[in-house]
């Protein structure tokens, strides 16, 4: 009855676990490639935000409400993507993306690892390609995972890459609640080119807060902190950048989600 009752508890720990499909805001996490013939799983966020002299990833220089998707319509497949719109003053814009992702490890392991790629219409317009690498652990309670992402804008006088990273750790601490920290850098290539034509790098770092219901099903994300300008370039382009990297900004945003 003991090992029954045990095997119960860790197959809906488990289902809750694959259920969790943004646990960070910035970073993206993947389950593996689960087990078994019904790996279909499905999750719909709506994040609202505000910054001051942010730049996306990270934010928008106003306010910032976007509606996306996570999910994986085969085994061993996340596809991602979301529309967003942005105001500030009297501007309104709209941009979006999707991106298709491969999972590299099965589920059965801790190790989680998966590489894709996607595309992106900015703020302002510019077509972008994505390439996206996603490496993280799964461990009981606690939850690490990292993303490298580059960029190929398509227009003439940006970076021929730009470079993005973050990191997300979380910690559970019971009831569906996990608290971490989550960053992101940006425009990495600003710290070994001098003339980085987006304005230099760019460093955020903020609490990650998720909660989750019983059945994890519904679900919040939470993050918000100071964007440092780590480096200064006088270079200027059409990238959706501020490019008076002398003062810094901050940016905070809440993920509602629910899966399916």
């Amino acid at each position: 009855m003991k090992t029954t009752l045990s095997l119960l508890v860790g197959l809906l720990l488990a289902a809750t676990a694959q259920a969790q499909e943004r646990p960070f805001v910035y970073t993206v996490a993947t389950t593996g490639n689960a087990p078994g013939p019904d790996t279909r799983s499905w999750a719909v966020y709506y994040d609202t935000g505000y910054g001051e002299r942010p730049a996306d990833p990270i934010g928008y220089d106003g306010a910032e409400q976007r509606l996306g998707f996570q999910g994986r319509p085969w085994r061993g497949l996340t596809l991602i993507g979301d529309v967003a719109v942005g105001t500030g003053g009297d501007t309104v814009r709209s941009s979006q993306q999707a991106e298709l992702l491969t999972d590299l490890v099965g589920s059965r392991s801790k190790l989680r690892l998966a590489v894709g790629i996607g595309a992106r219409r900015e703020w302002e317009g510019t077509s972008t390609a994505l390439a996206r690498v996603s490496l993280g652990w799964s461990g009981d309670r606690a939850l690490v995972f990292g993303n490298l992402r580059l960029e190929k804008p398509f227009e003439r006088g940006r970076d021929p890459v730009d470079v993005i990273t973050t990191l997300g750790w979380s910690q559970r601490l019971g009831h569906g609640l996990r608290v971490g920290v989550e960053g992101v850098g940006e425009d990495l290539e600003g710290f070994w080119e001098a003339e980085e034509a987006e304005g230099g790098a760019r460093l955020y770092v903020g609490p990650a807060l998720h909660w989750s219901s019983p059945a994890g099903r519904l679900w919040l994300s939470a993050s918000g902190g100071p964007i440092v300008y780590a480096t200064h370039s006088g270079r200027t382009s059409l990238a959706p950048r501020p490019l008076d990297a002398s003062t810094n900004g901050f940016t905070m945003r809440l993920s509602i989600g629910y899966t399916f």
